[in-house]
């Protein structure tokens, strides 16, 4: 997505800044027996010419109007002609880049109320629009439920004697739920804040030991039993040994699912009903596309999901899910995984997300 908003932006302020730079000329001969040419007349003759010469039509051109005005001004204000243009590119760069249709068009729109009033320096249009664009960005995020600090939030349940905070993760397979919450456990303690990891995936091949191998790796202790246990079991197990040991916090781990499986949806709620979560976070990864916002959709229709964790940002060629679950779902992002190691998982903020699809230059 930084890679397609971007050379939108740069293609259109590198052809304005030219066409800026010309001043208009005035035809001072003719040909011998030549009728002056019409602007109707050049206008076809310009497009013939660029056919031949395999050029493409560009999109949107200032007016000779806005020109002029630039010769006698720093600064421009653009035509709504040149806005339609840059904004048709725009749209087509965020419905390509998995921003829903509904964040596209509040985005654009935004951005043109923007665009219509802002003074454009018409020696740096590139650092311009950008600044509107992030801008414009930084609104549709901010549309959304705002993210809460959950180390914050556990320090709050802790003090208030609510320990042990129970933290349940779900989501499809895949998304790095076992991953996460080995982070969080990092995390907390570095803090100084204790906690256990309760091995609940008891359907996918190797997922115990996955657990075990990031218990050892964080020195967490892990509860476990053999594949094909019944999960809610493990996970009432784990909160009895964190209640005995007086361990802060019991990490829930959980089998992916699909949404659509009624048999893992109606376990899951098993679970929930025996650990009784005090958070429910909904793992993610980025790359999922404008599925993501369904399955989150669909899944919290049946279970309670208090915060969303997306993964794998780090890899998202596109970035365009964050805009879409932060302005319709409803349901607030919280963490952000940018990569593999046990420190890759930050706080969300719509500035951080601004800064990774369009870096302030």
């Amino acid at each position: 997505m930084r890679k397609k908003l971007s050379e939108a932006i740069k293609g259109f302020a590198k052809k304005e800044e030219e066409q800026i730079k010309e001043e208009p000329k005035v035809p001072i001969t003719v040909q011998e027996k030549a009728m002056p040419a019409t602007p109707k007349q050049e206008k076809v003759t310009d497009l013939v010419n660029e056919k031949k010469e395999g050029k493409k039509e560009e999109p949107v051109k200032l007016s000779i109007t806005t020109k002029i005005k630039a010769v006698f001004s720093s600064s421009i204000t653009l035509k709504d002609g040149e806005i339609d243009g840059f904004l048709d590119g725009m749209k087509i760069s965020l419905l390509q880049s998995d921003v829903s249709y509904d964040a596209t068009e509040y985005f654009l729109e935004d951005l043109r109320q923007k665009l219509q009033s802002a003074k454009i320096d018409s020696k740096n249009i590139q650092h311009a629009l950008i600044d509107q664009v992030r801008t414009a960005l930084l609104d549709t995020l901010n549309k959304g439920r705002p993210g809460f600090q959950i180390y914050d939030l556990i320090s709050q349940k802790i003090a208030q004697g609510g320990a042990p905070v129970k933290i349940l993760f779900l989501g499809p397979n895949g998304t790095g739920k076992t991953t996460t919450m080995a982070k969080i456990a990092y995390a907390l303690k570095k803090k100084g804040t204790g906690s256990v990891l309760s091995a609940s995936d008891t359907f996918r091949a190797a997922a115990i030991e996955q657990t075990e191998h990031h218990a050892k790796s964080v020195g967490v202790p892990v509860i476990k039993s053999s594949y094909g246990a019944d999960p809610a079991s493990i996970a009432f197990d784990a909160i009895a040994y964190a209640k005995a040991h007086n361990i802060e916090v019991v990490l829930i781990d959980t089998a992916g699912r699909q949404e659509t499986n009624r048999n893992l949806i109606t376990e899951m709620q098993k679970m929930v009903r025996v650990s009784k979560p005090d958070i429910t976070l909904f793992v993610g990864e980025s790359t999922a596309g404008n599925q993501l916002t369904e399955q989150i959709k669909e899944f919290s229709k049946h279970i309670r999901i208090d915060g969303i964790i997306l993964t794998k940002l780090d890899c998202d060629a596109k970035g365009g899910n964050a805009i879409s679950m932060a302005y319709s779902i409803g349901i607030p992002l919280v963490l952000i995984g940018t990569g593999e190691a046990y420190e890759a998982l930050v706080q969300y903020s719509p500035q951080l997300i601004v800064d990774m699809i369009l870096p302030n230059s």
